[in-house]
């Protein structure tokens, strides 16, 4: 059988008449393109067909063997793909090369792409401020519409955004016969299993459904369908380039192989080895249907390249090349012409549309956010080409407002115009969470323990406001309870009222180290505050504090207990373009707080504070440096027992337990440097040393001049559970203490 070459972006044959060769030039090169489709001559050869099968971060090899089919001329005309496969197809169909395709996928941070979280730096202070509250655990649906967990670990934010910029920018059809290189991409009915070919829609939310792995990416809807990997139905898609019209096939696969008894010692391995059986045999069900005239290419990847290993996927590239190099003879006689390939890859390339017009915006809103918050956050020009840089920057602004699901955007026609539709989907969780928290300090004598559980609900009106409440068990105990209410549209005005009740020990020893008094403070608490966000840097805030309690003597001589009453006005600034409050990288933290306790607002007594604590970090390959500064002080020295500040635990005069100091004033310097032990992975760990001077006194000027020195070395962990240090802390005026530490290490408690 023989093709007549394919004549325009459309991708219909045609007879060989010119009449009609001209005709349809003329359709596919609108006046105002910058290119245009050409038909390339009529050629009498077969059409060849591309299957590119699906495993993870093995697909890297589909790079190597298509940089052999350009290097031996040989032209693809039908592209299906499944998993990793559907990705390379995808971006092979919209016209990239292989130097362009292996550029784009070596590049990327895989480590970094795999997570949906938008960068710390670009989220609103309301998400930020969940680091003071030191709620990093999982978030739980509650509710009548909610779910518990979420669908998957990973949604795809960044994965789709990256596709749509991808594929977008250079051609939009709906229709993916229409694109350079017609295309399919595989993908499985998780209800029902079967196999669901995609051959139209967003050509990137067919690759994204593509590579959803069950309960690793959230399923992708469509239509009355919900699509996942289509791996476990058809991993290496031969009939379906077959039905494309493909006569001889060059089929590619990269699965995993099945592990030996040897390696079947734990739960994870047998279920991973389940899903290689049944993933395997569909494949060789396909490539049973293989004929003489066909090509397998096999890369012998073993165990040197796994599905995970993506920072690996340049030297999976490599023994593809290498495999395809072994049967060149094979793929040799498929080659064409030099000058045929050329106009091959000209037609191809005229496809390629650039970065669309956009006529029209539209929102598709189906998140807890008035309309006009979506927005807000959006600046595209109508009337010229769409600037993917800040589009991407603006759907992770949008991202970033927290407890959405998805926010994409999608190219279309509509009524001869183009546009561009951004939907916003609520978190399939529900709008009502249960949040959770937890505080660990412990050495050889002593241990601190604070486990936090906490309701939040995020539908308090279309702006976006949440109510929160928190229930803290452990060493300090309390409940606490806030509304979060932006005031405007642009969200920049907030007011925050607060009603809490806690209860804290206040520590004092002796110069030998033996504690000699412990006063048990409770109180209860209530402020209104109001607050303007300064772009997405920081806060600026104002307010007043009502309070009483009671202090009592727990350990020591014993004292009278007393009552006590408070009244306070406050001023707060802060900016906070940190990257991880937790395990910080780069970036600057700065607060600064001042209280005016005053007998106007019904305060037993005078007296005035002011805190500040600075921070910042900065990262070159896999070493970090961290400085930092907290300077705290009574204006006038005399802070009753209960406003004093408290030093003690890592970072934060790491010789010392936690809490153990307590004064007027307290200041510190802190250098710190930090080793990436683990180089890549969802959960780093981290090896490094610390260096703090500073002390607590009753005196300001005293703090550094009677400083005592402090330093710690440490090993991190940035675990399922949340933030992990452990390590040796020492002074000059304390012995060598051990130290186990979870949980907040940076910033202030409200």
């Amino acid at each position: 059988m023989t093709q007549k070459y394919k004549p325009s972006c459309r991708r219909s044959r045609t007879s060989r008449s010119l009449l009609l060769i001209l005709t349809l030039f003329t359709i596919c090169s609108p006046l105002q393109a910058a290119q245009q489709c050409l038909k390339q001559a009529v050629v009498e050869r077969p059409t060849i067909g591309l299957v590119l099968g699906g495993g993870g971060a093995r697909g890297g090899a589909h790079l190597g063997v298509i940089r052999m089919l350009e290097e031996l001329n040989i032209p693809v005309d039908y592209i299906a793909g499944t998993s990793m496969g559907s990705i390379v197809g995808g971006m092979m169909a919209v016209g990239m090369t292989s130097d362009e395709m292996e550029e784009v996928i070596t590049g990327i941070d895989w480590d970094e792409l795999l997570k949906d979280d938008t960068e710390r730096q670009d989220l609103p202070y309301q998400r930020k401020r969940d680091d003071d509250l030191g709620l990093f655990g999982p978030k739980l649906g509650i509710g009548e519409d909610s779910s518990l967990l979420p669908q998957g670990f990973i949604a795809g934010q960044k994965i789709l955004v990256l596709f749509e910029s991808l594929t977008t920018e250079r051609v939009q059809p709906q229709n993916f016969d229409e694109l350079p290189i017609p295309f399919r991409a595989v993908a499985a009915d998780i209800s029902t299993g079967d196999v669901v070919v995609i051959n139209h829609s967003d050509l990137a939310l067919a690759m994204r459904a593509s590579m959803s792995v069950p309960a690793v990416f959230n399923p992708v809807p469509y239509g009355e369908r919900l699509l996942v990997d289509g791996g476990i139905a058809n991993n290496l898609p031969v009939d379906v380039v077959r039905d494309m019209g493909a006569e001889i096939v060059i089929a590619v696969d990269v699965g995993s192989p099945l592990l030996e008894n040897s390696k079947l010692g734990n739960a994870l391995a047998i279920a991973n080895q389940l899903s290689t059986i049944m993933v395997q045999r569909n494949t060789q069900k396909q490539i049973a249907s293989l004929t003489a005239s066909d090509v397998l290419i096999s890369p012998p990847l073993g165990d040197e390249v796994g599905s995970s290993d993506f920072a690996k996927m340049g030297a999976a590239a490599d023994i593809g090349y290498a495999a395809a190099e072994e049967i060149r003879s094979q793929l040799e006689v498929l080659g064409i012409a030099p000058a045929a390939y050329a106009d091959h890859r000209q037609e191809i390339d005229s496809c390629v549309d650039g970065p669309p017009v956009i006529e029209f915006v539209r929102i598709e809103n189906r998140s807890r956010f008035a309309d006009f918050v979506i927005e807000d956050q959006l600046h595209i020009e109508t009337g010229k080409p769409l600037d993917y840089a800040a589009l991407d920057h603006e759907i992770k602004q949008i991202y970033g407002l927290g407890f959405l699901e998805l926010v994409r955007y999608e190219i279309v026609e509509e009524d001869g115009r183009t546009g561009i539709v951004v939907y916003a989907y609520q978190d399939s969780r529900g709008t009502q969470f249960i949040e959770t928290g937890l505080d660990l300090a412990a050495g050889e004598d002593y241990s601190a323990f604070n486990l936090r559980v906490g309701y939040l609900k995020t539908d308090v009106g279309k702006l976006g406001g949440e109510f929160r409440t928190t229930v803290e068990v452990g060493q300090d105990y309390g409940i606490y309870s806030e509304l979060y209410q932006p005031l405007d549209r642009q969200r920049r005005w907030i007011v925050l009222p607060t009603l809490n009740w806690s209860h804290f020990n206040i520590n004092q020893f002796n110069e030998d180290g033996d504690k000699v008094r412990q006063y048990g403070v409770s109180r209860g608490r209530a402020s209104l505050g109001l607050g303007y966000e300064f772009g997405r840097s920081g806060i600026i805030s104002a307010g007043l504090r009502k309070y009483g309690g009671k202090v009592k003597i727990n350990i020591g001589e014993p004292e009278p207990s007393y009552d006590y009453d408070g009244g306070e006005y406050f001023f707060g600034l802060t900016f906070d373009r940190m990257d991880d409050r937790y395990f910080p990288g780069r970036g600057f933290y700065s607060s600064s707080h001042y209280i005016d306790s005053s007998e106007s607002l019904g305060a037993d007594g005078k007296f005035e504070q002011l805190a500040t604590q600075n921070f910042f970090a900065h990262t070159w390959n896999r070493h970090t440096l961290i400085g930092g500064l907290r300077y705290s002080i009574t204006l006038d020295n005399n802070a009753p027992v209960y406003a004093l500040f408290r030093a003690g635990g890592f970072f934060n005069m790491s010789g010392f337990e936690t809490f153990r100091l307590a004064g007027q004033n307290y200041g510190l310097a802190l250098a710190s440097y930090r080793f990436r032990v683990k180089q890549s992975g969802f959960m780093p760990a981290y090896a490094g040393f610390s260096v703090e001077y500073g002390n607590v006194s009753d005196n300001h000027r005293d703090m550094f001049r009677d400083g005592i020195w402090n330093g710690s070395v440490y090993f991190g962990y940035n675990s399922p559970l949340g933030p992990l240090y452990a390590g040796i802390g020492w002074s000059d005026e304390n012995s060598v203490l051990f130290f186990l530490r979870m949980g907040r290490i940076f910033g202030r408690r409200f």
